[in-house]
């Protein structure tokens, strides 16, 4: 038996401004034929579950391409550049495969194309046709649509934001196929819409309200006997018609049932997920509040509306410039996308100051640049280290030149490369910064950093100020996106 894997995927902003070129789209990685399994075996992403999954049942596993990220707008270049190369390898071993296992987001847009994940499918299927058995793990925050029901065999979604159980969906979805084409199972695979927008600040199921609701599905999968369900949460910043939360059920039978009565749950339940917004300032007002309780430690501020991991600049500067007014003593950001100040840091030398304009250089809604002067380079480096967090432990990931600056009281780690949102402690280690050392650590994520600093820090704390990946969605113009559809239509009904 031989099956062919990959994993091809992109979560789209499309409010962003900046070009969603290839080199945009790789910044995290792009493995591509053999090189996947030295990466990706035994790790905890998409790949990795699939590759034991695989070894698991002694079948044949055909490696393709492995790129997966966030950011604007996907070029015409770029979608023709990734989705070709895993196409060749559709191409080349058509004639030998049993069955397709691949990775896929569930929310990517290009030039001309809203759907990312359907178009993949189609041009796959244009080559091996409508019989080829073909398996799909995706991102919780998927926009899923009725065609990526339609050309796949199976929707396996993950469960948990931050997603430490990547491994677990694509080990799943190879595992349904083998055992289709086995003739041990034929599933069917159920989607339900829901009019619902669910803002990731909320959507974290290592906390309340979401972990209950991630909990009812779970519960009612197990009770149903069903072989997988799950509340897309969808993603609010991707402006196509079919954004917005749904259920996906995948089952022996009664499929639909069971995600129309899962998916008016959520709807019932839906004021729950309603979020508050606090502005930097707030933030640090609360943070303080939290800092003087009883205990040690340091307490956490994301800045969920400047979230890299969701599309956007990572170089907003609404809470570094709090931080700043306040001259925050034990506070230090990691970190701000600026490869300007990066490289200017590396060219001065430890020791040295340097001034000029830091961050706020996309565009006008993350905040103006701040203007620095005689900032105070305390360390460099290469920008090289290997994740801690469990969503990608053991996986390498590259900054680029990145510079410790200090700021008066304030230190900000400054970074050539904006390969991901910050998911644990790598971007202050690299520059030599002990976050156990400081009294405040800002951070540029809606909620993956919990899977690293959660168990750690004494307070989280949420700041939302002007940004695209703000949980205030009147901020945001929509043109695309199906009306009505709650919250910014208070009166939609389901």
């Amino acid at each position: 038996m031989k099956i062919l894997f990959g994993m091809l995927g992109h979560e789209t902003n499309t409010f962003a401004s900046d070009e969603g070129n290839f080199e945009r789209w790789a910044q995290s990685g792009w493995t591509v034929g053999e090189d996947i399994f030295r990466v990706y075996d035994g790790a905890p992403d998409y790949p990795g579950g699939m590759i034991k999954a695989g070894r698991e049942e002694g079948v044949e596993l055909i490696p393709t391409v492995v790129l997966f990220n966030a950011g604007p707008l996907i070029t015409k270049e770029a979608l023709d550049y990734a989705v070709g190369t895993l196409l060749s390898y559709v191409e080349k071993h058509k004639d030998e495969l049993d069955g397709i296992c691949l990775g896929l987001h569930g929310a990517g847009v290009a030039e001309g194309i809203d759907d990312l994940e359907a178009y993949t499918l189609k041009e796959i299927r244009k080559i091996v046709g409508s019989d080829m058995p073909i398996t799909v793990s995706l991102d919780l925050h998927g926009n899923i649509s009725e065609d990526m029901v339609r050309l796949s065999d199976g929707l396996f979604g993950i469960k948990q934001y931050p997603h430490v159980d990547q491994a677990e969906a694509g080990y799943l979805a190879m595992k349904t196929l083998i055992r289709i084409l086995r003739g041990e199972s034929k599933p069917e695979t159920a989607l339900c819409k829901i009019p619902l927008l669910i803002a990731c600040a909320v959507g974290s199921t290592f906390k309340m309200p979401m972990q209950r609701f991630t909990e009812h599905v779970a519960a009612y999968a197990k009770e149903k006997g069903l072989l997988d369900a799950t509340l897309f949460h969808g993603f609010p910043y991707g402006d196509v018609p079919c954004a917005g939360a749904s259920i996906v059920v995948v089952a022996e039978k009664g499929a639909q049932e069971a995600a129309d009565e899962l998916a008016h749950w959520v709807w019932e339940n839906r004021y729950e997920l309603d979020p508050i917004c606090l502005s930097a300032e707030e933030a640090v007002d609360e943070a303080l509040v939290e800092l003087a309780k009883e205990g040690e430690g340091y307490v956490v501020i994301n800045e969920t509306s400047d979230n890299p991991g969701g599309g956007t600049p990572g170089d907003g500067t609404h809470l570094l410039r709090e931080f700043l007014r306040r001259d925050l003593e034990g506070a230090i950001l990691g970190y701000i996308h600026d490869e300007e100040i990066a490289l200017k840091a590396h060219a001065a030398g430890v020791g040295a100051t340097i001034s000029g304009l830091l961050g706020g250089k996309t565009d006008n809604i993350h905040g103006e640049p701040i203007a620095l002067e005689n900032a105070k380079v305390i360390a460099l480096s290469d920008g090289h280290a290997v994740y801690t967090s469990p969503m990608y432990k053991g996986l390498p990931v590259y900054y680029g030149k990145t510079a410790r600056l200090r700021i008066g009281n304030v230190e900000v780690i400054v970074a050539e490369k904006l390969p991901q949102q910050t998911f644990d402690d790598r971007p202050f280690m690299v520059v030599g910064a002990d976050v156990e050392q400081y009294r405040i650590v800002g951070v540029k994520s809606s909620a993956h950093f919990r899977a690293f600093f959660q168990p750690r820090a004494k307070a989280i704390v949420t700041a939302d100020p002007p940004g695209i990946h703000t949980a205030n969605f009147n901020q945001l113009t929509y043109n695309n996106l199906k009306h009505p559809i709650y919250p910014l239509d208070k009166e939609t009904t389901f």
